[in-house]
């Protein structure tokens, strides 16, 4: 309630009662006197009437005091309601409230605001400077100039800061306040008040959120974007003809880990490796984590990048642990140097991933400088893909065969399916100029089956007119038998062409046995038991393990031809077909030569006991109609 309010109070009382006592004291004699003569009597009611006067100016006071005190009583419950409801807000908000005086520079904290900072009563004193003396250092600005700003035109804030918890960690507030006092003709504050709030659990929320999206979860190093941020911001800082190197490395054939093991091995031994190279960077040096196992290092040290790469690759030679089994893991690295390979992160980034390409493709656990070339190589590479699917999409692929000879009795027993690609644009592609590239794209799949279907559909058509009913051997990718539906692919294929499996031979190369040896006995054993016929192709030059090798549901192996190229002059050659022959025999299983060129290859394997052999001596790979003329004409 204001003065003005307590004045206009105060005066209607009075009033009331000036003005009872006016009328009183000019009416009342002259009423007494008008109606009686008698001069005692009138003096006993003037006594009486003054008496009277007493009685009736004190009802009318007791009545109007008691209204206005009444009135004041209702007031003070209603605002004392509101003060409890307005505390019960702050209570269930968790809210700090603050009230500072300017005028007597004093304050007033309620004890959840103490709590916030571990406080207790006895621990601060009526002075603002309790809680201004606990704003951080870094803070303190901020708050003051927005103080300030606020008592100058009245307007309210809210802001965020830190405050110093009495055991001595930092607590972010959200403060808020307002004037609620001022001065008007001197437009001077006189009273601030406000709320804070202990915002710590969130501003940790966000400090997580803003981690995670600059920073890898696994490996707790920079990501792309923080990579690209950093990267930028070291080119900020120092002068424009400083350099930089950008390494590109990737774990080669880090999927065999995450097949055999399963994903949270793999996890692991990604967090191992993230160690492992951190330890061998400079304290300036940046590295990051961009993919599944693709990591990028930054370093100013141009001048020892070299050296850096070997120490990498030497950090990945001691073995990783797997439940106790010893995992050996390679990495391949790609480098690009600024400004000379590139000015931007983009440019950086993606020449590196060429450069290290390159790397895989030089033989893997190395690394490869960039140069320009490379990129033109890529483009080539592109080129290449895209006339691949533009081929597959027109169907200019086509099937060559080249039979297989019964050494003994010179009868053609098999053939083996060869694609070609006929090109309109350049003619007849052979399958070393295009299969690669087919393969690491993964268009050897689609290619696989018209190759599939096309040659079973080719048998059938000689088996059903008697032209030749010999085994067909079909050359199967590792990429194809790699996939999980591969045998129910090619085996909708047979139904539909509706073919006996066991006039079809698949051959599977050395390599993708050794890879998983136990995924391939697993779906070698299905295609068997179906019916099919198993050979390994170009045997010899992969790294076979006899122990599995014995396992494997095979029905031959074939001796690859860079053996039997120099049978004749080098008796290293000579041993070695011997021993695949001798083992082959051991094993039960049929043995053919690749590539026999001359009549003395011939005898060597002849007089080896060799059963089976295919080349230039007996015929090179032929069309449909060649190959069906060659077969009348033997």
């Amino acid at each position: 309630m204001n003065t003005l309010k307590v004045n206009l109070m105060s005066l209607r009382i009075v009033g009331i009662y000036f003005l009872f006592s006016l009328v009183w004291i000019l009416f009342s004699d002259a009423i007494l006197a008008y109606f009686i003569n008698d001069i005692t009597l009138l003096n006993s009611l003037q006594t009486y009437k003054g008496t009277f006067f007493i009685l009736i100016t004190s009802i009318i006071l007791y009545s109007l005091i008691h209204s206005h005190i009444t009135m004041i009583f209702r007031m003070e419950k209603r605002l004392e309601d509101n003060e409890q409801r307005l505390e019960y807000v702050i209570q269930g908000a968790n809210l700090g409230y603050w009230d500072w005086n300017y005028s007597s520079n004093g304050h007033v904290v309620n004890d959840t605001w103490l709590s916030f900072l571990g406080l207790q009563r006895k621990d601060i004193k009526n002075d603002i400077a309790d809680w201004t003396d606990l704003i951080h250092p870094d803070d303190k600005a901020l708050v003051q100039s927005t103080i300030e700003k606020t008592l100058q035109d009245f307007k309210p804030y809210v802001i965020e800061f830190r405050m110093k918890h009495h055991d001595g960690h930092w607590v972010w507030i959200e403060g808020s306040g307002a004037v609620v006092e001022k001065d008007d003709k001197l437009h001077q504050a006189l009273r601030l008040v406000g709320t804070h709030r202990d915002i710590s659990d969130r501003k940790r929320v966000e400090e997580e959120i803003i981690f995670l999206a600059l920073n890898d979860p696994l490996t707790k190093l920079p990501n792309r974007i923080l990579l690209k941020r950093k990267f930028d911001a070291s080119l900020a800082a120092h002068i424009a003809y400083e350099q930089l190197a950008f390494l590109f490395l990737d774990l080669d054939a880090f999927k065999t880990i995450n097949d055999l093991y399963g994903h949270t091995i793999g996890d692991k031994i990604i967090q191992d490796v993230a160690l492992r190279l951190s330890r061998k960077i400079g304290i300036n040096d940046i590295i990051s984590r961009v993919g599944g196992d693709e990591f990028v290092i930054l370093t100013h040290d141009v001048v020892s990048v070299e050296t850096l790469c070997k120490n990498v690759l030497m950090c990945m030679h001691e073995a990783f642990y797997v439940e106790a089994q010893p995992i050996t893991l390679s990495v391949s690295i790609g480098v690009v140097l600024y400004p000379q390979d590139g000015n931007t992160f983009e440019e950086l980034f993606k020449y590196a991933d060429i450069a290290m390409y390159a790397a895989k493709n030089s033989g893997k656990n190395g690394y490869k400088f960039y140069h320009k070339s490379m990129s033109e190589q890529l483009c080539e590479s592109a080129a290449l893909e895209n006339s691949i699917k533009r081929g597959l999409s027109n169907d200019e692929f086509c099937l060559y065969y080249q039979p297989q000879i019964n050494l003994n009795t010179g009868k053609v027993i098999g053939v083996e399916a060869l694609v070609r690609w006929m090109s309109p644009h350049v003619g007849l592609i052979f399958p070393n100029d295009f299969i690669p590239q087919a393969e690491e794209n993964r268009l050897i799949i689609p290619l696989g089956e018209i190759i599939f279907r096309k040659a079973l559909e080719q048998s059938k058509i000689w088996e059903s007119s008697g032209v030749f009913d010999g085994t067909m051997a079909i050359n199967i990718s590792a990429v194809q038998i790699e996939e999980e539906n591969f045998v129910a692919k090619i085996e909708a294929i047979r139904h539909i062409v509706d073919i006996n499996a066991s006039k079809i031979e698949l051959e599977i190369t050395e390599s993708f046995l050794m890879k998983d040896p136990f995924y391939a006995a697993e779906t070698l054993q299905k295609l068997k038991t179906i019916g099919y016929k198993i050979s390994i192709d170009d045997f010899g030059t992969g790294y076979s393990s006899l122990a599995y090798l014995k396992q494997l549901p095979l029905h031959k192996l074939k001796i690859d031809r860079t053996f039997i190229k120099d049978l004749s002059s080098d008796k290293d050659d000579r041993a070695i077909v011997r021993a695949i022959i001798a083992l082959a025999k051991a094993l039960e299983l049929e043995v053919l030569a690749e590539g026999v060129e001359t009549e003395e290859q011939k005898v060597f394997l002849l007089d080896n006991w060799c059963d089976t052999a295919q080349g230039y001596l007996f015929a090179r790979p032929m069309s449909i109609k060649v190959f069906e003329d060659f077969l009348r004409q033997n």
